[in-house]
């Protein structure tokens, strides 16, 4: 087993936790250029949190990341949090888990509850957030880390029986107050997430999530199942973190969006419907629209006749999926790796970006040895799994929800209608002039930080660099005085595209260091890299600087940006071990292509 696959292959095989350790170790041994990203966890926590680690690797490895683990020490992140000489901060993590039981950091109210009065539940309740809240704001001011937090499990005997939920301070209705309490103080700091441990336990079931004899040997409580899912839910955030989360949803149609074959059963013989089974497949349906309106764009990918297909979708009385939902259509005789590049082609996306679900298995084979980049999902014979299989998949998953993100499929709709203009367009310029765009370029604030943040953690094709960065990174470069964060919109007669492009510049003395540049693929080619730079050259000119320094570095994606340097201007610098342009303030500085009327933000340059 010398590949991540043949490993995971060997582990799905009997995932024991005996296998769960053997293929961390294995996956670590790998060399360092088998994945994608590194990713830095640190555990602080209250209970053994150690057993965790394998899972934790495991899944991080699943996702293509090279995970690292501090731990800290047992019940002490008083010891770490508030000292910048400490451990955690030399370790730099990415993430920051906080996993802290009531059973250690407030035990009145797990084992004396009835004890209790109101208001002295009342004020337990108040320390224990606030010491939590004390801990996070510690590590924000400290560290640009994401901070995850385990909200707190019920307890698994309330101490009221069946009288509990039935006032106010029962102690389930108190553990609830509470978790409502966090998770409004989490949002109100930057950068600081909370992971739903209660609803993770309720999914394995208490009985199967909690070990109370190894909570009293050696203060470890969680069982096996309740690691592996919460290793599921820390390893998804290191993913969006490193743009590793997915953008298209490809799915087949017969036996997959409805049961049967629309070709030979016809429209009204397919399993489609509010009764068993097909009420199984309407509630897939449904699944697939909570993603659409995520964002996430949807295509199909069937062999059928396509008016068959297609009349399921605009005349079935019970299709929840529409033919607007979809932003590319190959339905047809082809291989379904041939289809699935075409979409990518179609849609700008790389590859890997896709995920295809489909129920023959000789189908899915086909497309995991002929394109191991796409997430294959194979759907069993029992269509009541399918919402479930959809909803557990954690590569959609997202820190930011924008209307840039709920308008996606329109935007990739209306891009149909420029082609269709570009087509008849006589040049390329005459078809940019009659876009009518207007590009607004402003500088990152409150409201457009956690949109910036985005775009570096999902952008990978145009991108020259490909730096991630957080939202608390991006406030503290905007924050900082010798750096400045731009943003831009882009909006044409027929859409407005949202907030699309991003550039991170750094000053120094006679400098200014290009440190990221990046834009949505859905803008390629239309000069908007030609006008931010334009408009980075000119600051940093009025600023002062007399060089523009960029960095490209080469990735398995980013070769769409790897000219963007020598077309604007740049001269190669003698550099052994980086790819490094300077261009010069002195003369002539670039300019903004005419065929923009350019609306640059009034905010002024710091």
């Amino acid at each position: 087993m010398n590949s991540i696959s043949a490993i995971l292959s060997w582990l799905n095989e009997a995932p024991t936790t005996a296998r769960y350790i053997a293929a961390s170790s294995k996956l670590d041994a790998l060399p360092d250029g088998s994945t994608i990203a590194n990713a830095r966890f640190a555990l602080l926590s209250n209970i053994t949190l150690d057993p965790i680690i394998p899972a934790l690797k495991v899944e991080c490895y699943r996702n293509g990341l090279r995970p690292a683990v501090y731990v800290g020490p047992f019940d002490g992140a008083q010891q770490v949090v508030f000292d910048e000489a400490s451990e955690l901060y030399k370790f730099a993590p990415d993430i920051v888990i906080l996993a802290l039981r009531l059973h250690t950091l407030t035990p009145d109210l797990m084992l004396k509850f009835a004890q209790l009065s109101a208001a002295e539940i009342d004020g337990l309740v108040d320390g224990a957030l606030s010491r939590v809240m004390g801990f996070v704001d510690a590590i924000r001011a400290r560290s640009t880390a994401t901070i995850v937090v385990n909200n707190f499990e019920l307890a698994h005997y309330p101490a009221y029986g069946i009288l509990d939920p039935q006032w106010r301070y029962g102690q389930q209705g108190v553990i609830r107050a509470m978790n409502a309490r966090l998770a409004e103080g989490l949002g109100q700091v930057s950068g600081a997430y909370v992971v739903d441990l209660e609803h993770s336990l309720a999914c394995v079931g208490y009985d199967n999530g909690l070990d109370n004899r190894y909570w009293h040997i050696g203060r470890a409580p969680y069982a096996q199942p309740l690691l592996k899912r919460l290793a599921v839910e820390y390893a998804a955030f290191a993913s969006v973190l490193k743009g590793r989360s997915r953008k298209c949803l490809v799915l087949d149609c017969d036996n997959t969006l409805w049961g049967g074959v629309v070709g030979e059963d016809g429209i009204n013989g397919i399993k489609l419907g509010t009764t068993h089974p097909g009420s199984a497949y309407r509630d897939f349906h449904a699944a697939i629209l909570d993603l659409y309106h995520r964002g996430i764009l949807l295509a199909i990918n069937s062999k059928n006749n396509e008016a068959d297909a297609m009349a399921v979708f605009s005349e079935h009385p019970y299709t929840l999926l529409k033919p607007e939902h979809f932003v590319a259509k190959r339905i047809n005789w082809q291989d379904k790796a041939s289809n699935l590049t075409e979409i990518a082609a179609d849609l700008n996306i790389g590859i890997d970006s896709l995920v295809f679900i489909d129920d023959n298995p000789v189908e899915c084979e086909f497309i995991r040895q002929t394109l191991p980049g796409v997430l294959v999902i194979e759907l069993p014979p029992d269509p009541t799994r399918y919402r479930g299989i959809l909803q557990s998949l954690r590569c959609f998953d997202t820190l930011a929800l924008n209307d840039e993100d709920r308008r996606r499929s329109t935007m990739y709709r209306v891009d149909a209608e420029r082609a269709a203009v570009k087509r008849q367009s006589a040049t390329l310029e005459d078809y940019l002039r009659s876009l009518d765009m207007v590009m607004t370029i402003g500088l990152a604030d409150e409201a457009t930080i956690p949109r910036i943040s985005q775009l570096t953690q999902k952008t990978n094709q145009f991108n020259v660099t490909t730096r991630r960065y957080s939202e608390e990174d991006i406030r503290r470069f905007a924050d900082a005085p010798s750096a400045t964060v731009y943003w831009v919109r882009l909006r044409d007669r027929f859409d407005d595209n949202g907030l699309i492009a991003v550039a991170i510049v750094r000053r120094d003395s006679d400098y200014c260091h290009i440190d990221s540049l990046l834009m949505s693929c859905r803008v390629i080619g239309r000069g908007v890299e030609r006008g931010l730079i334009a408009r980075v050259a000119a600051d940093a000119a009025a600023a002062g600087c007399r060089y523009l320094i960029g960095e490209y570095i080469p990735t398995e994606k980013n070769g769409l940006a790897a000219n963007l340097f020598a077309d604007h201007g740049f001269e190669a610098m003698e550099n052994d071990n980086r790819e490094m342009w300077k261009l010069s303030l002195d003369g002539a500085l670039p300019q903004t292509p005419d065929w923009f009327v350019s609306e640059n933000s009034t905010e002024v340059v710091k």
